[in-house]
């Protein structure tokens, strides 16, 4: 992708046959992508980028300043997101077969061997949520599929920009 570079803010510029100059600014960082007709010559772009720079600036500022969750230990006693519903983490340890579940009374239980490391507790709990996203996706597809009379070919669920899962 062609990027420009406007009073030190680097803008990802994508060019799609629009009629109109669409601006986005992205979490966590304050990503810029401008989408622009095709038509438009590079100096439309930049003075159109130009233009906008008090509000970019203002998203840009609002992004770095939103709490951060603080950095996961998989330990017991910490919180943990599912659709939206916290969740205590609780660990238990033994030899069985690891994984997630949910539990009414005691939160979110994660299963690990004794020996588990950090990365391996995260590498669990994150495969999990990945098949949980891949039933809910699936369920909507069939849902819309039937409602819009459409069929989707392929579907996949990107872990960041650069990759993207087989499904």
């Amino acid at each position: 992708m062609p990027h420009i570079k406007i009073a030190e803010i680097d803008v990802e510029i994508v060019r799609k046959d629009i009629k109109n100059i669409h601006f986005g600014v992205y979490p966590p960082s304050g990503r810029v992508r401008v989408a622009v007709p095709v038509t438009d010559d590079d100096e439309a772009v930049r003075i159109a980028v130009i233009s906008k720079l008090p509000w970019i600036r203002k998203q840009i500022q609002s992004f770095q300043n939103q709490e951060r969750q603080s950095r996961r230990e998989y330990v017991s006693r910490e919180s943990h997101y599912y659709l939206g519903k916290r969740y205590l983490l609780s660990i238990e340890e033994g030899k069985g077969r690891q994984g997630v579940t949910i539990h009414k009374s005691k939160g979110m239980i994660l299963s690990v061997h004794p020996d588990s490391t950090v990365e391996k507790r995260e590498k669990i709990l994150t495969e999990w949520y990945r098949n949980e996203l891949k039933k809910i996706v699936r369920s909507s597809i069939e849902k819309w599929e039937a409602t819009l009379g459409v069929t989707v070919t392929a579907w996949g669920i990107l872990k960041d920009e650069d990759q993207m899962g087989e499904l």
